[in-house]
């Protein structure tokens, strides 16, 4: 069974309580919640469902609250805790000793069950798993990571003057713990498009799904109103080299009783499932 693990410090958003009544909507039963003290009261609603786990009780082995040159003004921390939270995770995932964590930032809805849907091609693999947009960037929007020891070794190539974007896909250069979430179809398609049969690679070996780095759900929700104001559904990310526009169109399908998204490709009008948005906008509750 995957663990489904959310990382909430410092600041609460409102918007992972959407996120964690989706979880429980498709039926996962393994959740935890890493966050503050302060911050536990604000997941009541859930309290006798998910696993609570206090960050004051882990350890900082890395030292990363005062290594990191993260910018810690902007936003509240923003930057700072966005890497945080990796260290957070490992942390947790050594102390209690889980393994095959599934870790999804808190903006990020997933659409179906893990344990039905990723157990034969994932489950006690020994890579980490995260979607790329590109050669040289990382969206750390979902995550699959097999166990504490493989997490400190990717951990101890951190480069604490970087943000997480750009530190797995320095990572994975030098390293080979890090594969990819494809996040559009068969790479076939690109024959002489290294960097897109890069971000695809994999498409096979999970089914068919494919996962969203930031781009589907910015091109679905638009972007955080903090960024541009105003209705900015449509948008197409300037750093993903998949073109979803262009490639095809996005669309919802009730199965099951839920609302999912599929993308129709324009080659070949096959209807392929998006296993997971990442609402970039912060309105999920529109999109469950």
């Amino acid at each position: 069974m995957f663990s489904v693990v959310l990382v909430c410090l410092e600041n609460f958003q409102e918007y992972i309580l959407t996120n964690i009544a989706q979880l429980l909507k498709l039926g996962h039963t393994e959740i935890y919640v890493l966050t503050n003290d302060h911050l536990m009261q604000d997941f009541e609603p859930f309290s006798d469902i998910v696993k609570l786990i206090s960050v004051e009780t882990l350890e900082d082995p890395f030292d990363f609250k005062n290594k990191s040159t993260q910018n810690k003004d902007f936003r509240n921390g923003f930057w700072h805790f966005s890497s945080a939270r990796l260290f957070v995770l490992h942390s947790f995932m050594v102390k209690y000793n889980v393994k095959n964590v599934i870790h999804i930032e808190n903006d990020v809805l997933l659409y179906y069950n893990c344990d039905e849907t990723l157990t034969e091609s994932l489950y006690n693999q020994k890579q980490a798993y995260i979607p790329f947009d590109s050669y040289d960037r990382n969206v750390a929007s979902i995550v699959y990571m097999p166990d504490g020891a493989t997490f400190e070794r990717i951990l101890e190539q951190y480069n604490f003057n970087k943000n997480d974007m750009y530190n797995f896909s320095e990572i994975r250069k030098k390293t080979d713990l890090i594969n990819t979430f494809p996040i559009f179809v068969n790479h076939d398609m690109f024959p002489n498009d290294g960097e897109k049969a890069f971000v695809t690679n994999g498409w096979e070996r999970f089914g068919g799904y494919i996962f969203d780095a930031a781009a589907m759900g910015q091109y679905v929700g638009g972007v955080d109103p903090r960024n541009i104001y105003g209705d900015t559904r449509g948008f197409v990310n300037e750093t993903c080299v998949i073109k979803y526009n262009d490639e095809g169109e996005i669309f919802w399908q009730t199965v099951a009783g839920l609302s999912k998204p599929f993308i129709k490709t324009r080659e070949s009008g096959v209807e392929i499932p998006i296993f997971n948005l990442h609402i970039h906008s912060k309105a999920l509750m529109l999109y469950c």
